[in-house]
């Protein structure tokens, strides 16, 4: 594979899911700042899985965790949305809607499945480091920056490349 076939492949398939992982994590500690505070959210994401003591004190290591575990679960979320995106052949406006409709699967699969149920035992810090109207807002905002990237952004050249050689052959 040569350099430039890995850097696209980045392009294509990582680098969705870790731009709208920012943005996601961004609006999360900007809400924290208001409602309990900016380290609490991704504190809490480790500390849901026992890295670190409960509660929204400082502590550094489940704060790096947090990061780390938020924007790997971003990447693997972004490459199965550009997977399903791609093999639907999500186009425009509908690959937008599509990832709003993903960003809220994933939130009723993090949030009532995984936090609520699997771990309800050790994610109060991070249940409580927002209010939830704000993870339901912050999750569709991943789905539209999924969408638009994988309608509008570095996928959408080598797709649209790949649909106009099919359709001259």
């Amino acid at each position: 594979m040569s350099q430039q076939s890995g850097t696209r492949t980045v392009l294509n398939w990582v680098l969705p899911g870790l731009i709208a992982g920012l943005v996601f994590a961004m609006w999360a500690m900007v809400i924290g700042l208001f409602t309990s505070t900016l380290w609490a959210p991704p504190q809490g994401i480790a500390q849901s899985i026992g890295i670190g003591s409960p509660g929204h004190n400082f502590q550094l290591v489940p704060f790096i965790a947090g990061l780390m575990g938020h924007m790997m679960n971003s990447i693997v979320l972004g490459v199965i949305f550009i997977a399903i995106a791609r093999a639907l052949r999500l186009q425009g406006a509908t690959a937008v809607v599509g990832g709003m409709v993903y960003g809220v699967i994933v939130y009723v699969a993090m949030y009532w499945l995984l936090l609520r149920g699997v771990l309800s035992s050790t994610s109060a810090s991070f249940l409580s480091a927002n209010p939830e109207w704000s993870w339901i807002a912050a999750h569709v905002m991943f789905g539209v920056v999924l969408g638009a990237l994988a309608a509008y952004g570095p996928l959408r050249t080598l797709y649209g490349q790949r649909a106009r050689s099919a359709a001259a052959a």
